[in-house]
């Protein structure tokens, strides 16, 4: 089980955002290890059901993509200048290059969480034939009308 590589930054990029080291419950005190150690990804299809994965927070990783998004604004948003495909194949060396593996690496070593059959997933609920006023998250239904 595996993530697409492709997603790897988006959710890497998430984890920093999300995972500072303030205690939010004292935001005097800071932690020395991030509050956000993980992201979950639900992968969902429209036959076969869901699956969730997580992927742990590599801070070796967060590292190596910071000192890449920092070349990028110096090279090419700073300059106006637009990057050509593949942008850092050439110039980023074998520091990108083990970079690229290293993502490949991330996307394939994954956590398995759950699986949700697909009868278990509530899709559009029409009522004839037009969508209704029915919710799709089961948890938030009401039984009784509001007066």
């Amino acid at each position: 089980r595996r993530i697409p590589p492709v997603y790897v930054p988006q959710l890497m990029m998430e984890i920093l955002c999300v995972g500072d080291s303030i205690d939010l419950d004292d935001n005097k005190q800071k932690s020395s290890e991030p509050i956000c150690k993980s992201a979950v990804m639900v992968r969902q299809t429209a036959t076969k059901g869901a699956i969730l994965l997580r992927l742990n927070r590599d801070e070796e990783w967060i590292t190596e993509m910071q000192y890449f998004l920092g070349r990028f604004k110096k090279e090419y948003v700073d300059t106006g200048i637009i990057p050509e495909d593949n942008f850092f194949w050439e110039s980023g060396g074998e520091r990108y290059h083990k970079f690229l593996e290293r993502t490949k690496e991330l996307s394939e070593s994954v956590e398995f969480v759950a699986f949700i059959d697909h009868q278990k997933i509530q899709r559009v609920v029409f009522e004839n034939g037009v969508k209704g006023e029915i919710p799709l998250f089961l948890d938030d239904v009401s039984m009784e009308e509001e007066s």
